[in-house]
């Protein structure tokens, strides 16, 4: 094994920020403010693989960003979607990490304007404004109808 294979290993182990596995349909993110990227990659492959429908409602920010283009995936339309610029920067690793799970407007947005945002601060989103941005992202239905 080399020696980037077990690092890995380590460092996806010492994460402790992963969100519980999904247990029934659909899998509900309501206050979701990010956290190690490691860890999100790692839940959304998980997502990704689970394959039951995700509903991203309330607050979706930072590192869970990266849920909303699964394809299992709808964005409440009454919730928000933060970004801002990551706090370690080193080649892929960071915002071009995160810019490689965007699309379309959101991505080039990203790129020119919120990955200067500070890791400290936040910039702010409606659901219907990033769908209008990134056309694939899927709205949810409003519940009740």
């Amino acid at each position: 094994m080399s020696i980037c294979a077990i690092l890995s290993l380590l460092v996806a182990g010492a994460c402790t920020d992963r969100r519980p596995a999904p247990t029934s349909e659909p899998y509900v993110i309501t206050r979701d403010g990010g956290g190690q990227m490691i860890s999100a990659e790692a839940d959304r492959a998980a997502f990704l693989n689970w394959g039951g429908q995700i509903e991203i409602r309330g607050y979706c920010a930072s590192a869970c960003v990266i849920f909303t283009t699964l394809p299992n995936a709808c964005i409440g339309q009454r919730a928000r979607i933060g970004f801002h610029g990551s706090n370690v920067n080193v080649g892929p690793i960071g915002n071009q990490q995160m810019a490689g799970y965007l699309r379309g407007e959101a991505k080039r947005k990203y790129l020119a304007e919120w990955q200067y945002v500070p890791p400290t601060d936040m910039h702010w989103i409606t659901a219907v404004e990033y769908a209008k941005l990134d056309p694939k992202v899927k709205l949810c239905p409003i519940r009740g109808r």
